[in-house]
């Protein structure tokens, strides 16, 4: 044995302590100073008005003033249930999506009585694969949802081109794609609609919260009326049909607090901060990886920049170390001080609430039954495979830590025959 692994009692290589993932970054005395304000001058704001306004506004900035409208809610999850509400999802209308992504971008369909129809992703891009997404297309589908996974973006010139030949609705859930861009265009700006997470662990953050953005005032005055009632819907909704419902909108609370509004507008103003970091450790773990056998290390196509770059997934090659157990190797890479684990996230066929759809929670209807898992054989193998890594963001600390990783990913290598029985 060339030097002792710690899971069999050799010390640990990895000698920094965790976590090392420190995200989100600490605020600054000006953030601070302002939420601190802001709880002695309206800790509720139901219009457009204050830091709800000055976000809203700065998002439209930040893609580029290529969308009209941009509405802020507590969670993404709100943001999608407002997004498939205003698209008129009704009862056993059809939303295709991929395999493989967070639950919640699909699952709010449910409570529209509407029916999800799963796709295999692309293996390399791990987003919805476009050529397989006619196959599925029927008299009743009318979105196409696409998740740009893990910030690298969908194939979107091929997902318009079928849209537009089928008379469909497109969706981006740029959740992990904050500042994402395909063919130097901001992600976000390609669809009928469009919503971004603002989740604790998001690139732009607000602790809790969502945006979705349009350019459509339909699409705009629905989903306003969703989770908006009283003042915003009063002051911004002037359509006969849908101002009659200002008092009441249409029964939900949604709103963002304003606490949670200042956190993101910072978060937003130190975006290319962050990025630039981030993308300077990632792009160095990713060519550092190039190195370990049994490690494919992440893909990036030539025409995409990753922005946020949400989340670092490579794949474990198992047949390249000697058959060894993904759990395993994740057990002695932890044991040797590396923060790994697999993503959080699986093929969405295998989670009850797509598989039965509880009768409980969304009434009697007719359902359309989720394929076997034997139809989505990539997002399988990226489940089955994939590995969780830190998704370092502070170059001066983490530069370090990463040489220390590649160590112990060579550690494992040169012991491979102590781990396998």
């Amino acid at each position: 044995m060339k030097e002792k692994l710690a899971l069999l009692g050799g010390e640990p290589l990895i000698k920094v302590d965790g976590p090392h993932k420190v995200w989100p970054p600490q605020a600054d005395e000006n953030e601070l100073l302002e939420i601190k304000d802001q709880r002695n001058i309206d800790i509720s704001i139901k219009g457009k008005t204050g830091p709800i306004k000055e976000l809203e506004e700065s998002f439209l900035d930040f893609l580029d003033n290529k969308m009209k409208y941009c509405i802020s809610f507590n969670s993404g999850t709100s943001a999608l249930l407002a997004a498939y509400f205003a698209m008129g999802i009704e009862e056993d209308d059809e939303v295709i999506g991929p395999s493989l992504t967070y639950h919640a971008a699909l699952s709010p369909v449910f409570f529209l009585k509407g029916n999800v129809v799963l796709v295999d992703i692309d293996k390399k891009t791990r987003c919805i694969d476009a050529e397989e997404i006619e196959k599925f297309i029927t008299k009743k589908t009318k979105i196409i949802t696409v998740v740009h996974q893990w910030g690298h973006p969908a194939d979107m010139d091929r997902i318009m081109e079928i849209a537009k030949k089928n008379d469909l609705l497109v969706l981006e859930d740029c959740s992990h794609a904050h500042g994402s861009k395909y063919k130097d265009k901001m992600c976000g700006t390609f669809g009928d609609i469009a919503i971004f997470s603002l989740q604790a662990q998001k690139m732009i953050f607000a602790g809790e919260g969502g945006v979705l953005v349009t350019n459509n005032k339909k699409y705009h005055d629905r989903a306003t009326l969703l989770g908006h009632y009283r003042d915003r819907s009063k002051e911004e909704i002037k359509d006969i049909e849908y101002n009659k419902y200002w008092q009441t909108g249409f029964g939900l609370k949604l709103r963002m607090s304003p606490f949670n509004a200042v956190v993101a507008k910072y978060s937003l103003l130190n975006y290319e901060k962050h990025k630039e970091n981030r993308h300077k450790c990632l792009n160095y773990l990713n060519k550092r990886l190039e190195e370990i056998d049994y490690i494919e290390n992440i893909y990036n196509s030539d025409h995409i920049d990753r922005g946020a770059w949400y989340g670092f997934k490579p794949l474990y090659i198992k047949e390249k170390l000697d058959n060894l157990d993904r759990k395993k190797l994740i057990e002695a890479l932890r044991a040797e001080g590396m923060y790994i684990g697999t993503p959080s996230g699986t093929v969405l066929a295998t989670q009850p609430l797509y598989k039965d759809f509880p009768d409980l929670m969304f009434g009697k209807r007719n359902k359309k039954k989720i394929n076997k898992l034997d139809d989505f054989p990539n997002a399988v193998d990226v489940q089955e495979n994939a590995l969780s890594l830190p998704t370092f963001s502070d170059w001066d600390r983490d530069k370090d830590i990463i040489d220390q990783y590649m160590l112990a990913f060579k550690k494992i290598q040169d012991n491979i025959k102590y781990l396998i029985n």
